[in-house]
């Protein structure tokens, strides 16, 4: 079967943001395989191993992807162009992660049939344009399940700065497909439709706490449960058994639970917004919390360009 090759008129464009996004701050510092040759190497990265992602696999002859590259202002190539590096340093981790926190935004409800390319142009036609303060999105990631790597409709977007993020957490409501709505236009609205969202800060904290899904209600039902029939012998002796998919109480409890053990064993699609612009080589294997992503093994451990191409 013949590769394909993007030929669009956006060719530079594209090439340029998605090596830029590999070499950025959001992404390079947990992009564990990138990140190993970055270090060893003072910086530099053979253009080979990036073109080797599964997002850059589309990109072809090298040459034309060379001469995009010549231009960004945030990349420098060897005098032979057969190497690659960022032009400015890079910030602390520790910095770099605190921003990221303050700067995504955790959001559930999406359809569980999206592709990350459908998740990534949803964000740069509905959300993007409508930020007060910059028009962009920094990367998008679907969270799937580790065993299966299945998305069940979990999306961290990154923004460029916490005003955004602020904005789109308290000063609006996000519908799936419609995009920003007013508070007005959102009492009108379908309230299935509607996001939940929150920063990926209270998240996490919420997660740590113990809060995440309802999972203090189920365990306080449990301890309930066990604390008004200790000592009791059950009615029927060995022939009833306790109902795990009810909870202590008889109440639904298994999709909290399950969800919760989903999200603990979870990994990530991480790419940059523009339709294939995110790291294909990164698909993070890692907790939901920390939003990692795991490039995709070049060939077998880019985990981090995996991210950006499914």
């Amino acid at each position: 079967m013949t590769e394909f090759i993007y030929k669009g008129d956006d060719f530079e464009d594209k090439v340029r943001k998605q090596v830029e996004f590999y070499f950025s701050d959001s992404n390079l510092q947990q992009d564990k395989f990138l990140w190993k040759i970055y270090e060893a190497n003072d910086g530099w990265v053979e253009l080979k191993t990036i073109l080797t992602f599964g997002r850059m696999k589309q990109y072809r002859p090298e040459e034309k992807v060379v001469e995009a590259l010549k231009s960004s202002d945030k990349l420098e190539l060897s005098a032979n162009n057969d190497m690659i590096r960022r032009k400015h340093p890079l910030k602390d981790f520790n910095e770099i992660k605190n921003t990221k926190k303050r700067n995504t935004v955790h959001i559930e409800g999406f359809p569980h049939d999206l592709t990350q390319e459908q998740v990534e142009a949803w964000f740069e036609e509905k959300i993007a344009p409508n930020l007060p303060k910059e028009k962009a999105i920094s990367s998008v990631r679907r969270i799937k399940s580790k065993a299966k790597k299945e998305f069940f409709g979990v999306v961290d977007v990154e923004l460029s700065n916490e005003e955004d993020a602020q904005y789109l957490v308290k000063d609006v409501e996000i519908s799936y497909e419609q995009g920003i709505l007013s508070k007005e236009d959102a009492q009108d609205a379908d309230k299935k439709s509607l996001l939940k969202k929150m920063s990926l800060l209270t998240f996490q904290e919420m997660r740590e706490s113990g809060k995440r899904f309802g999972q203090n209600e189920v365990t306080k039902r449990r301890n309930s449960f066990n604390e008004n029939n200790k000592g009791k012998k059950q009615k029927g002796g060995k022939g009833k058994k306790f109902d795990r998919k009810k909870g202590g109480d008889g109440s639904d409890s298994v999709e909290s639970n399950e969800k919760e053990s989903i999200l603990e064993n979870a990994i990530e699609d991480d790419k940059i917004p523009e339709g294939e612009e995110n790291k294909e080589s990164g698909e993070v294997e890692k907790p939901v919390d920390t939003k990692e992503t795991e490039t995709e093994k070049v060939p077998a451990e880019v985990s981090n360009e995996e991210k950006v191409k499914e």
